[in-house]
């Protein structure tokens, strides 16, 4: 019998209702989550992206079991999130990161300890598995240091541990690199890519475009609390008109020239705004032709053209679907 899904959701909706006004006698409705169908394979890295406000805080809260859904179902490693809790969160693991969480006054070994404990960790395993978890993410060395003395880096370390230390088959990470310094933020996608090989699902969320296309095998953007698209990065680039993109840059161009360029073959959209003193206009592509070459030829009698090209980013594709939803 085949392994279910990592994550399996259908129309799945959160709306939060609060009163305001004189009396609270207002009330009001925000629908956090519109319809969400989402199916996440066993065995990877899948990145959740949106806008601060889309919603996704609010889906991984739910995934965890942490926030009931309002309608719609979630079946996380073949669980319903409201109804098998109790078979569910052995398997799941949350980092949420930040200062809090974490107890600075003691000691990563008796911090994990701790939560040895709440994860109900079998005594006899329990120095064994904080011993692992320490050498894995790197602070064998500080864990008899106070948490209190630790950088920002060394702090996500020990959440990460901590996320590990019961061995979940799926672990939620939010933003797990923000506010790292570069050479703690590397260590940090290591050690995430490391996890991946021995088997653990990986449901990260993050801002960083960069880092998402780094580690993630498929990607969901999320806007306005719905899913614009689902892909990999591949198929995301193609969503949005092709994996090359040319720009180019003068004092203005009119509107036959404009108009010639989106005539041309392989070109799915061109997009122009005011840099400075001149016009930026980003020219998406999904063939091998038009070249550099041949943009140019089109615009000879432009003697300050600049012009360059360069692959299609995850981030064109985030403000292109992000554009589009507001729109």
């Amino acid at each position: 019998m085949a392994d279910p899904p990592a994550i399996e959701t259908q129309r799945l909706t959160r709306v939060f209702e609060s009163r305001k006004g004189f009396l609270f006698t207002e009330k009001t409705r925000t629908e956090a989550l519109r319809g969400i169908d989402l199916t996440v394979e066993q065995g990877a890295i899948f990145g959740l992206l949106g806008p601060n406000g889309a919603g996704k805080t609010t889906l991984t809260k739910i995934l965890s079991t942490l926030l009931l859904p309002t309608s719609g179902s979630a079946h996380v490693l073949g669980y319903d999130v409201t109804t098998q809790v109790e078979h569910l969160r052995p398997r799941i693991g949350l980092v949420l990161g930040g200062e809090r969480g974490l107890y600075n006054r003691i000691n990563a070994r008796e911090n994990l300890r701790y939560f040895a404990d709440l994860y109900g960790v079998p005594r006899g395993e329990r120095e064994h598995r904080i011993d692992a978890v320490l050498d894995r993410v790197g602070l064998s060395d500080a864990a008899d240091r106070r948490v209190e003395e630790y950088s920002r880096g060394m702090k996500q370390k020990l959440h990460i541990a901590r996320g590990i230390l019961h061995g979940p088959e799926l672990l939620f990470l939010d933003e797990p690199t923000i506010g790292l310094d570069p050479k703690s933020a590397r260590e940090t996608r290591k050690l995430i890519r490391s996890l991946v090989s021995d088997g653990v699902t990986i449901f990260l969320t993050t801002h960083y475009m960069f880092e998402a296309e780094e580690l993630c095998h498929r990607i969901a953007v999320l806007t306005k609390g719905r899913i614009a698209a689902h892909d990999t990065v591949a198929g995301l680039r193609q969503l949005v008109g092709g994996d090359r993109t040319i720009e180019i840059e003068d004092y203005g161009f009119d509107d036959d020239e404009l108009a010639a360029l989106r005539a041309l073959s392989g070109v799915s959209k061109v997009v122009t705004e005011e840099f400075g003193a001149r016009i930026r206009a980003t020219i998406r592509i999904h063939a091998q032709r038009p070249t550099t070459e041949d943009i140019r030829a089109l615009l000879s009698n432009h003697a300050t053209l600049a012009l360059r090209e360069r692959r299609t980013s995850l981030e064109d594709v985030y403000l292109d679907l992000v554009e589009e939803e507001a729109n």
